[in-house]
């Protein structure tokens, strides 16, 4: 495809693009307007109290989360509504998707548990489907970065994700999940994933 030229969308990647509208676009105004009723994270109190800059922290991870969220989505949903994509949007995707999965490698948890995060994250499924059916669409330059962004999250979790949380366990996981805060129950589905049980 060249720079202008419109690639009418096929049955697959309209599914694709109604995964992703439906999932990012939903999630991105979801969160952006969630402001007055979104239970804070526990670990946003230290001494009984909210510390502002754990909450400053909090708000700014969350709401870049729902700005990428809302910027995937509504490029899905534009292609959607043209009933065409151009080469620039479609490589917007690969790349947004290459940079969300660079990142869930390199904050894998331990064990069982890490492998059930890839399981339940739709970044998973709609980056495979889209290098096995649409990498065509794309310039080799975008398609070897998107490798690289997934080559660096694998290779920043080996040799320092891994080489700073000693002993890289879902034990000494578990005890920082705890010790954070995280809710009884989510610890409880964490166990259940991996497998583990108290002594």
């Amino acid at each position: 495809m060249t720079s202008t030229e419109l690639f009418e969308l096929t049955l697959a990647l309209k599914i694709v693009l109604w995964v992703e509208a439906i999932v990012y676009l939903g999630l991105g105004i979801f969160e952006i307007f969630d402001d007055f009723f979104r239970k804070l994270p526990s670990w946003t109190k230290l001494n009984g109290k909210l510390n502002a800059y754990l909450f400053m922290e909090d708000k700014m991870q969350h709401k870049f989360h729902a700005i990428v969220c809302f910027f995937l989505g509504f490029i899905a949903l534009n292609g959607i509504i043209e009933g065409a994509v151009t080469r620039f949007e479609i490589e917007l995707l690969f790349i947004g998707l290459a940079l969300i999965m660079m990142l869930l490698w390199m904050i894998m948890p331990p064990g069982k548990t890490g492998i059930a995060m890839f399981l339940t994250k739709p970044e998973t499924y709609l980056s495979i489907t889209m290098f096995l059916l649409f990498s065509d669409l794309i310039r080799v330059e975008i398609f070897i970065i998107c490798i690289l962004f997934n080559v660096w999250g694998i290779a920043v979790f080996i040799f320092n994700t891994r080489k700073l949380i000693i002993p890289y366990t879902y034990k000494r996981y578990r005890g920082d999940v705890i010790e954070a805060g995280i809710s009884e129950n989510k610890v409880k589905t964490w166990d259940k994933m991996s497998g583990y049980k108290e002594n």
